[in-house]
Parts: C-alpha cells; structure tokens; sequence
C-alpha cells in the first residue's frame, strides 16, 4: 500500500466507493500538514483541532468531485484553498459568540481575510517543504547508520563539526564525509516523497 503513488491513493479516494482504508491513509499521511497550514492563521492548538475535523469531513464529501489537472494547480495548493475556506467558515459561525476560551472570533475571522490567495499558496509552499523535510528526515535514521544520523541531525542544528567529532569518537574530515552521505540519502528521500505525495 504505502509504495502505491498518492496520485493513486488520491484517485481511489475519489471515488464514491472508497475503502476504508485507503481514507485512513490519507488522513495519516496528510493530517500533519493540514494541520500546519491552519496554525499560520495564529489559531489556538483546541481551535486548530476543531478546524482540521471540519477539514476532514469537508474532504471526505468533496474528493469526489476533485478533477486533478497538474497543468493548473497542484493538490496541496488546493488544499491550501480548503483549508482556508473552512477556517473563515468557522469562525464566521462562531463570530458574535464567545466561549469558554474567550476567541474573539471575529477578529480572528478579519485576520484571516486579510489572506490573499497568492499568500495561501506561499504559506501551502512553505509548509509542504518543511513536512516533506521533516517526514523524509524520519523515513531514512532507520537506513543509515547511527552516526551518519546524528550527523544529519547535529548540521540542521548548526553543530559545529568538532562537537560532532567529539560526540561520535571520529575525526572532523569524518564528519565531512557522513554529513555527505546523509545529504545524498536526504535529498534522494525528499524527492522520492514529493514524486509521492506532491501530485
């Protein structure tokens, strides 16, 4: 299942029969990042999670009227749109009211209009490299071994290579080497993941 494309994984959850399963991993896989695009509208994490449910049922009814056209946008651009039109939605259902958290959802929903689309679509960007950044960096420490991995990790810190050396018991000009064979096993599962899932 998971070496299918998302392109296929997102085609079969299209479809009005749909499996089960098939919705549940898109839901793992895409949740994450659903969710990162609803915290840059500088939303509370209860408020975020109640959003990101409405999202999910808005995409159960609406996949099947998706049409992919790759010549007009990408999937997780429109997502970005989605997930945008559900937060004004609710806020706007809340505006006038408050609860317990005291929202102010009305400013809130004058916040989020202030949102161009061009913005959604950077903010969608922005984030889709970072949750592919983040997910290929997960997907490959069980393929490489344990010091190439602290050395990837030690560079997206900004570790010194000598903090390195003296952690791992190896010498500078190791770190060099481990640091490019982490790169190379990086990048080769970042674009391995957007062939994937950027669809």
């Amino acid at each position: 299942m998971y070496n299918s494309t998302r392109l296929t994984l997102i085609q079969r959850i299209s479809r009005e029969d749909r499996d089960e399963q098939s919705w549940e991993e898109f839901v793992d896989t895409y949740k994450p990042y659903i969710y990162c695009i609803i915290k840059n509208f500088n939303l509370s994490h209860e408020l975020c999670e109640d959003i990101l449910q409405d999202i999910l049922v808005i995409l159960w009814k609406n996949l099947p009227k998706f049409e992919y056209h790759p010549n007009k946008c990408k999937f997780r651009t429109w997502l970005g749109v989605v997930c945008r039109n559900a937060v004004k939605t609710h806020l706007a259902s809340k505006a006038g009211r408050k609860r317990l958290l005291e929202t102010d959802y009305e400013e809130s929903l004058h916040a989020v209009n202030q949102f161009t689309e061009p913005e959604i679509e950077e903010i969608a960007e922005q984030e889709w490299k970072t949750f592919i950044a983040e997910k290929a960096l997960s997907n490959i420490r069980p393929k490489v071994s344990e010091k190439i991995f602290i050395v990837i990790e030690g560079t997206l810190s900004q570790r010194s290579d000598e903090d390195l050396a003296k952690e791992i018991g190896t010498t500078r000009s190791s770190i060099r080497v481990y640091r490019q064979r982490g790169k190379n096993a990086l990048m080769k599962e970042i674009i391995r993941l957007n062939q994937q899932l950027d669809v």
